[in-house]
């Protein structure tokens, strides 16, 4: 199962100009929000923090649970989910990840391990995929009618792969496949645990997630907070 949650940035004013925006979260993200030099990674850094703390306060847990892995993955104890906030009986153990881009910071919750990506679908830096995509998914984008729209697709189905594994960047690009199938996209070759994966637009944004067991994705199960 899985639940998903999502912040619009422009609905927050900047933490720097309104401090009662810092006392949503804790001590230690207060301390990476007001690091930031722009407005924006301030807000999209504060509306991580809210969005954690709304899943574990779901969960019954404190951000003193929070830890991260050597990658960066965000990690809870005890985490377990639930479709309805507090109900954490009969739960099986789970996970949580965070992404963002642009305008939107989103978050997703899984009873398995999973991870999440978002980009602005503009302006793709294909050179990427030119040096580091598998033969498959480059035909897949140079075949494409929107090629910004299909890097950022495969991209973004990448990076919630590499989230999902715990792995992060340190799993090379090329050691994994994203493979276009006739209902969506699946795992190919890969020197890593098994994967399943749906993707979804909006406003002009790529948003999708990798599981590690089959799910549906549905953008109006989106919770949007704000």
């Amino acid at each position: 199962m899985i639940k998903l949650y999502r912040i619009n940035i422009n609905a927050l004013a900047d933490p720097l100009q309104n401090e009662n925006l810092l006392e949503q979260v804790c001590p230690e993200r207060r301390k990476k929000v007001i690091r930031y030099l722009q407005p924006d990674d301030r807000k999209r850094s504060l509306g991580a923090g809210i969005i954690i703390k709304k899943i574990l306060e779901e969960n019954g847990l404190s951000e003193g649970c929070l830890k991260y892995s050597e990658n960066g993955k965000p990690v809870a104890d005890h985490l377990h989910f639930s479709r309805q906030a507090g109900q954490t009986r009969g739960a099986s153990l789970g996970s949580f990840n965070i992404s963002h881009a642009g305008d939107y910071v989103v978050g997703v919750q899984s009873d398995r391990e999973v991870g999440c990506d978002i980009e602005k679908a503009v302006n793709a830096p294909l050179e990427i995929a030119s040096h580091y995509f598998c033969p498959s998914e480059r035909k897949y984008i140079e075949t494409a009618a929107d090629q910004d729209k299909a890097f950022f697709t495969l991209w973004t189905l990448k990076e919630s792969y590499m989230k999902m594994t715990g792995r992060g960047m340190s799993l090379p690009l090329d050691s994994f496949e994203i493979v276009r199938t006739d209902t969506g996209f699946a795992l190919g070759k890969s020197p890593e645990k098994p994967g399943f994966f749906r993707t979804m637009e909006f406003e002009n944004y790529i948003f999708s997630v990798c599981n590690e067991s089959d799910f549906t994705l549905n953008q109006n199960e989106f919770f949007d907070i704000l």
